[in-house]
């Protein structure tokens, strides 16, 4: 996989402040997808979606909070 890193300069991060960063995005092109942001002042969210369809969400704000932490089921059984 091979995955491309884009800077942003303002955006609200889950702490509420309008700060720059980055975002990673991974696609292997057969259901695994990874999408990471990573703020300035330390918050992360990270997103990442497998083979099945369900997909794994983590908020985190840059003091250690847990905001989101959910795995969602999307696949039929």
């Amino acid at each position: 996989m091979v995955g491309t890193s884009t800077a942003f300069t303002k955006e609200r991060a889950p702490c509420g402040k309008q700060v720059g960063g980055s975002r990673y995005h991974e696609d292997d092109g057969s259901g695994i997808v990874c999408n990471d942001v990573n703020w300035a002042c330390g918050c992360r969210e990270i997103v990442h979606q497998f083979h099945d369809g369900s997909c794994r969400t983590r908020i985190v704000r840059h003091d250690g909070r847990m905001l989101l932490n959910q795995l969602s089921a999307e696949h039929a059984e």
